[in-house]
C-alpha cells in the first residue's frame, strides 16, 4: 500500500507542476481554481510592472533623425574628367570594333587624356592618410 500512496504522491506532484485547464472536469478542485487566479494575478501584475518599466525607459529611438541618401553634386572638372576617363576608352572601343583606323596623334591624345584624368580623379579622393586627425578611422556619420 505504501507503494501506491507513495506512486500517487509523485503524480501529484508531475500534475501539479503542468499548467493544465481542468474546469471541464466534475472533480475539480477549488484550491486549484484559486492557485490558477492567483498565478493569473500574478502574470498580469508583472505584465503591469513591464510595461510600466518600458514607459519609463526612454524611446531609443528619441535621438533617431533621418539622414537621406547623400546628393552627389560633382563639379564641372570632375564631370569632365569621368567623361574623359570612361569615354576614351570606349572611343577606342569602338573604332576599334567598327574597324576604323584612327589617327595616332587622336590615340596618343586620348592615352594622356586619360591618364590626366585618373591622376586628376585620384587626387580629388578625402584625405584618408596620416596627416588627417580621425586616421585610420574615417567614422560613421551620426
Amino acid at each position: 500500500m505504501t507503494d501506491a500512496s507513495s506512486s500517487s504522491d509523485d503524480f501529484d506532484r508531475i500534475v501539479e507542476g503542468l499548467d493544465l485547464d481542468l474546469s471541464g472536469l466534475e472533480d475539480f478542485d477549488a484550491s486549484a481554481a484559486r492557485a490558477a487566479a492567483a498565478r493569473e494575478r500574478d502574470e498580469q501584475e508583472e505584465q503591469k510592472r513591464r510595461e510600466a518599466a518600458d514607459a519609463a525607459e526612454p524611446a531609443d529611438d528619441q535621438f533617431y533623425r533621418e539622414v537621406g541618401p547623400a546628393e552627389f553634386r560633382a563639379k564641372g572638372s570632375t564631370r569632365i574628367a569621368w567623361l574623359v576617363f570612361v569615354g576614351g576608352p570606349a572611343l577606342l572601343l569602338i573604332a576599334t570594333m567598327a574597324s576604323v583606323r584612327l589617327p595616332p596623334m587622336l590615340v596618343a591624345t586620348v592615352f594622356i587624356g586619360v591618364v590626366v584624368s585618373v591622376v586628376y580623379l585620384i587626387s580629388q579622393l578625402p584625405d584618408r592618410g596620416p596627416s588627417n586627425p580621425d586616421w585610420p578611422d574615417d567614422g560613421a556619420a551620426l
